[in-house]
């Protein structure tokens, strides 16, 4: 049986670093808690989105303002049920075309198998200048 960090590793491998939706949605319980940093008001991506449908709503708003050009996962760690990764991620804004960078840093919590919450933490100030919601 492959442990939650192999999973999370193998995320990442995939299709040259990016994950396809069939690899996540496989992961996912039926009540995940995906939660992303950001002032929701400025940032669509941004907030709580439930179950599967959820995080496809928050994967649809990521890829509609964003593009990105790098999501390389640099370290993962695993402690019981919780896995603790960090990505370096770039690219641009869609509408302003502007430039991004930011370490990512996600933490996956696992309940039989299964990804029951995610929080994801980067730097919102520089996502706020390159989309020019600053």
């Amino acid at each position: 049986m492959q442990s939650n960090l192999d999973t999370i590793r193998a995320l990442h491998s995939s299709d040259a670093g990016r994950l396809t939706w069939d690899d996540l949605v496989a992961l996912l319980a039926a009540d995940v808690e995906w939660w992303v940093a950001g002032p929701e008001e400025r940032f669509p991506w941004a907030g709580t989105f439930r179950g599967p449908d959820g995080v496809r709503r928050w994967s649809e708003a990521l890829d509609e303002h964003l593009e990105y050009t790098q999501f390389e996962l640099v370290d993962a760690w695993e402690d019981g049920s919780t896995v603790i990764e960090l990505v370096q991620a770039a690219g641009t804004a869609r509408a302003t075309g502007r430039a991004f960078a930011s370490e990512v840093v996600r933490l996956w919590r696992f309940a039989g198998g299964r990804v029951v919450s995610v929080r994801s933490h980067y730097d919102t100030a520089n996502y706020l200048r390159a989309t020019g919601a600053e």
